[in-house]
């Protein structure tokens, strides 16, 4: 009985087996799992979210590397990124011309002798002596006043900048090129006109920006 029970098995699972092999092989295989197309946009997202990042990494350099490829349901873009400039700062070169100490100057708005003998250089003593004035005197000067420029005075022998310079100096509306100079001492109205393509004796707008060589 255990010997007829065994062979039956064995022709059963025999049927089966030749029935797998005599499957057509022509048959359709399985279809295949598609993927999500929220799996493809989330991709992408993630992919240019990080090449931004790397765009602004200062160590990143695009043209070192290739350029990244998405898909986005079925369609391929290429990405590809350009190094940003670096913002360029614009200087003003400082004038190049000389200044010649007058023999006789003219006072303009602004200016006093104390303020011509920084720009000069040359000793306040000496300039208020040629021109018979005192201290008190010299603050009190109108516009136009006529004033002998010692040429064989000693040097001003103190600071002569009352302001850092090279600088960028915003006008008030009643600033002259002239006052200006005053302010910072030891430099020419001149030069300071120069260096902003403008005239000495040109009228200068309130919140002008003026650089100061």
């Amino acid at each position: 009985m255990d010997v007829l029970r065994i062979q039956k098995l064995f022709l059963v699972l025999l049927a089966l087996l030749l029935a797998a092999c005599t499957r057509s092989a022509s048959e359709s295989p399985l279809p295949e799992a598609t993927q999500d197309p929220l799996d493809s946009v989330f991709s992408t997202i993630a992919t240019q979210t990080a090449l931004a990042a790397q765009a602004h990494d200062p160590n990143f350099d695009p043209a070192s590397s290739a350029s990244p490829t998405t898909s986005l349901f079925g369609a391929t873009a290429t990405l590809a990124f350009s190094p940003t400039p670096e913002p360029t700062g614009t200087t003003t070169p400082a004038p190049i011309s000389d200044q010649d100490v007058p023999a006789n100057y003219t006072l303009h708005a602004g200016e006093w002798p104390y303020c011509l003998a920084r720009r000069f250089d040359i000793d306040i003593n000496s300039l208020l002596t040629a021109n018979n004035l005192s201290a008190d005197q010299s603050q009190t000067l109108s516009v136009g006043y006529q004033l002998v420029i010692p040429q064989d005075a000693p040097a001003y022998g103190g600071p002569r900048q009352l302001r850092d310079h090279p600088a960028t100096y915003v006008a008030s509306g009643s600033d002259t090129f002239y006052s200006i100079a005053c302010a910072f001492g030891d430099v020419f109205p001149e030069n300071i006109a120069e260096a902003n393509g403008m005239d000495v004796d040109d009228e200068i707008s309130g919140g002008q920006q003026l650089h100061i060589p």
